[in-house]
């Protein structure tokens, strides 16, 4: 019994030779059992692990590709507005200018009317979807074009305030003294130059008018359709989804509705006039920016809908995955 206590264990071996003492020693860790092994795919689980990720990349390339074309026309329409914003009409180059901007405003709201056509599209995949979207995804898409639609407004509001303003000058102008000793006139070279501009800043001015006021009743319009359809919505979720919609309808109107008392307010910032020469140079690059621009929202668009049938595929093989 004695030389039993005395006899060391393996442990206290172990210890001394490696230096520590009995105090130090660790418990030894249980050992875990092997990770058992995921069963193997069959051939049709495999296929369909393979499209789905061949799915989700094209999507995700889509989105990059989207988000790209969306910085390049958001860059275009700074640039644009940044030159055409300190420049404005003289005797030298009459209307020119003037044109630019009009011509400038008129791709702005073609851009407007791109957006409102999608949102109410969208709208419309509430009720009726022949896209597999989630909420989330529709409303995502919904928010985007929201505020591009504010924000292209905005630009048209901030440019028209550069429109030439109406001045009172002198039809009529002393030219010299005439046969019978009497003073002559003529046509006032600056009364002929405002009456030219102040008809295309109010002409302009009624066309937004007009416009705005258009998209704020369209608005409207939406939101009685979309307050029947919450009320005729088969769950409470749905029923938010419309109701929320009608939230982002309202602040959309509010802020056409400012918008639309800053048009009628009329020009406030007038530009640096330029010379029939500058204008003459400026007008090529405007009209290549905006020729340019309808090639970019082309290509944005097209973008739009292969990503909304490669994000529907996607979802779909989700769907199909997740089921046992």
């Amino acid at each position: 019994m004695k030389l039993c206590f005395l006899r060391p264990s393996v442990a206290l071996v172990l210890a001394w030779h490696s230096g520590q003492t009995l105090s130090a020693q660790a418990p030894a860790a249980p050992v875990s059992p092997p990770p058992a092994k995921a069963p193997a795919l069959t051939p049709s689980q495999a296929i369909l692990k393979a499209r789905l990720a061949g799915q989700a990349q094209r999507a995700s390339l889509l989105g990059s590709e989207i988000h790209n074309a969306d910085l390049r026309i958001e860059s275009r329409f700074d640039d644009l507005l940044t030159t055409l914003r300190v420049v404005s009409d003289s005797k030298d180059s009459h209307t020119k200018v003037t044109r630019m901007k009009e011509q400038t405003i008129a791709s702005l709201q073609q851009a407007v009317t791109y957006y409102q056509q999608k949102r109410a599209w969208l709208e419309e995949q509430m009720v009726r979807p022949t896209f597999n979207l989630t909420q989330t995804q529709k409303q995502m898409i919904s928010n985007d074009f929201e505020e591009r639609i504010e924000k292209r407004v905005k630009q048209i509001v901030d440019l028209f305030q550069t429109f030439p303003k109406h001045e009172e000058f002198e039809r009529y102008k002393a030219a010299g003294i005439n046969s019978f000793g009497g003073v002559s006139y003529e046509d006032s070279e600056d009364y002929r130059q405002n009456l030219r501009l102040s008809s295309h800043t109010s002409t302009m001015r009624s066309k937004l008018i007009k416009d705005i006021q258009a998209s704020i009743n369209q608005l409207h319009q939406e939101n009685l359709t979309l307050a029947d359809m919450a009320s005729k919505a088969a769950n409470p979720e749905l029923g938010e989804v419309y109701g929320d919609e009608q939230r982002k309808n309202e602040q959309l109107r509010d802020v056409l509705k400012e918008d639309l008392e800053a048009i009628k307010a009329g020009p406030t910032v007038p530009g640096r006039p330029v010379s029939g020469h500058e204008a003459q140079a400026l007008d090529k690059v405007i009209k290549h920016s905006v020729d340019s621009l309808q090639g970019e929202f082309t290509l944005l668009f097209s973008r739009y809908a292969d990503w909304l049938t490669a994000a529907s595929a996607l979802n779909t093989l989700r769907a199909a995955a997740g089921r046992p």
